[in-house]
């Protein structure tokens, strides 16, 4: 029995929780649902009272405010928690009004009125305020506007006898009303208190992780409030304790009076600060100044404004600093090591070149005077001299040409050749101009497609086709050479290849090719210094490219190269047929 109570007791409490988001709300159904049932019972006790002492009127009054309690029940179910319980506020004076028209002025009776009044205080959150009011006044102004028309419903009253005897009956029910309500109240408000402890300590914990974790970033944070007053400080900003206790609750002119520093750096950090809070976001700035031991410190210093979740208002700064002190060292450090560097290069540069020149001239004079000793005296020297002749004059030709490709290889990722719109179909024709006499030799078929338009420098373009191309057929034992040079485009790059049908590359070998000096033949075989795709593989990946090939044995090669599609001129999209080279090759 006493089991079947409860649950049913517990059941009621529970209705209309299901509707509610938060673990507060459904409390305060709950809370609400066992007052108004409490009450509902009370009055139910009331009903068999009044029926016994013959009371009519007033129990049928009783009844129909029980039929109202009832219908708080559907109120709740459905979610309506304030408006059920302004509509208990309402019924109760109601009640009470009709009681105290049926009862008369002597059971004062309408004083349960006051009592009601203090229903909102207890049904109401502080935040409802407006409802807190509109529940007192529905309870105040019927009680006064019930005294001042007491006269004329004193005829629907009961005999004055009869009141002053309920008035007895009924005093100590009003105080036991007033003593529960005050107590539920009270409880109410050590609720309220015991979850704002609560709250407060579950605060207190986060404050002190949060804390926590800003004590192991290895940079200084800092908050203040909106008087830039400091409120936390970790021990990366000031390692001192004493002195970051001392400094909460202080500015940072406070801090460099007590440092004596210069009181400049105060200034600017507080018109960095202000400038934050005028324009709401995050202003950072670099800082240089002198710390207490004379030693040049640099940083980077950055303050944002912190706003409340719940309004948006402004609370305060959170300042955070990092030492670029050693970067500051290192930056300065790097740039002595390229200037330096770059002098270095330049000598280097001039020493290449003049290396070169005055190699160049001895070696022009050495071929020079075997060719002609051999040409005098070719009547006089045997077979054996003449070829010894034959071959130091080809050793210094190859000398040269090492000399030469050297250079060439040292100046193919300098910068200082001017950027232009290189058309690679014009560029590519004057190369093969160049190598007029080699391809008639060669009896070669060279045919090109359309090519894009770059910005890069002509001679570095001429010098990748005059590689590849010469490549392509000093490699190539057909009696018919044919090179062919296409472009195709990908997202983001354009490809030029240079396909042949030489002798082929072996797969193990088509990286180390690209090494300088690096050669798969002998010079009896093939002449050449393994400079020229050293050449190639530098100049294409100083403008962030990058070369390849695809090669097997006996099968001819493709060399491709890639360029990113940004160095592309829009402009230059038309297309045009195939070009064959070999006529106007030997047409000169």
């Amino acid at each position: 029995m006493i089991s079947s109570i409860k649950n049913t007791w517990n059941k009621l409490a529970d209705t209309g929780t299901a509707k509610m988001l938060s673990e507060a709300e459904r409390r305060d159904v709950r809370l609400f649902n066992r007052t108004w049932i409490t009450v509902l019972i009370i009055q139910v006790l009331c009903l068999f009272s009044h029926v016994i002492n013959g009371l009519h009127s007033a129990a049928l009054t009783t009844a129909c405010f029980i039929a109202g309690l009832c219908s708080l029940y559907f109120i709740v179910k459905n979610g309506y928690i304030n408006q059920a319980k302004m509509t208990a506020i309402v019924l109760i004076s109601v009640d009470t009004i009709v009681n105290g028209v049926v009862f008369g002025e002597q059971t004062h009776v309408i004083d349960f009125l006051l009592l009601a009044a203090l229903c909102p205080l207890y049904f109401f959150e502080i935040k409802n305020k407006r409802l807190i009011f509109v529940g007192i006044a529905v309870c105040l102004v019927p009680y006064a506007l019930f005294h001042f028309g007491a006269q004329y419903v004193a005829q629907y009253a009961l005999p004055i006898a009869t009141q002053r005897g309920l008035y007895n009956l009924i005093t100590w029910e009003k105080y036991f009303c007033l003593m529960v309500l005050l107590y539920l109240m009270y409880n109410k408000n050590a609720h309220y208190e015991r979850e704002m402890q609560q709250k407060e300590n579950e605060l207190l914990g986060q404050k002190k992780q949060y804390e926590s974790i800003l004590e192991q970033i290895p940079i200084d944070i800092v908050t203040m409030d909106k008087d830039l007053k400091y409120t936390y400080i970790n021990s990366a900003a000031i390692k001192d304790p004493s002195v970051r206790a001392w400094l909460l609750g202080k500015t940072n002119s406070d801090y460099f009076r007590f440092r004596k520093l210069d009181m400049k750096g105060a200034e600017d950090r507080e018109r960095m600060m202000k400038e934050a809070l005028a324009k709401g976001s995050t202003v950072q700035f670099e800082e240089t100044f002198i710390d207490r031991h004379g030693k040049a410190k640099s940083s980077i210093k950055g303050v944002s404004p912190i706003y409340n979740d719940a309004d948006q208002g402004l609370t305060g700064l959170v300042g955070y600093a990092f030492d670029i002190s050693e970067l500051k060292e290192a930056e300065k450090k790097l740039k002595e090591y390229a200037i330096e560097l770059e002098r270095k290069n330049d000598d280097l540069h001039h020493f290449v070149n003049a290396t070169s020149h005055d190699l160049k001239s001895p070696l022009r004079n050495i071929a020079s005077h075997l060719q002609l000793l051999q040409r005098k005296n070719s009547d006089k020297l045997d077979e054996d001299s003449q070829e010894m002749i034959a071959y130091t004059i080809k050793s210094v030709k190859h000398l040269n040409q090492l000399i030469n490709d050297i250079y060439q290889y040292s100046i193919a990722d300098r910068n200082d050749k001017p950027l232009e719109m290189a058309n690679l179909n014009a560029v590519l024709e004057e190369s093969l101009k160049q190598m007029n006499d080699f391809i008639t030799t060669k009896n070669a078929d060279i045919t090109f497609d359309v090519l894009p338009t770059l910005k890069m420098a002509p001679s570095h373009i001429g010098m990748l086709f005059s590689n590849l191309v010469g490549n392509a057929l000093k490699y190539n034992t057909n009696l018919k050479p044919q090179v062919m040079i296409r472009a195709t485009t990908s997202d983001t790059t354009h490809i030029i290849s240079v396909a042949d049908n030489g002798i082929g590359i072996a797969p193990e070998y088509q990286e180390q090719i690209f090494e300088i000096f690096q050669r798969l033949h002998t010079s009896s075989e093939y002449e050449g210094t393994g400079v020229g795709l050293a050449i190639c593989s530098k100049i294409v990946e100083n403008y962030g490219g990058k070369i390849w090939v695809e090669s097997l044995p006996g099968k001819g090669s493709t060399f491709y190269f890639s360029l990113e599609k940004n160095l592309v001129d829009p402009a230059s999209t038309e297309s045009h047929n195939i070009t064959a080279y070999k006529s106007m090759a030997i047409a000169g």
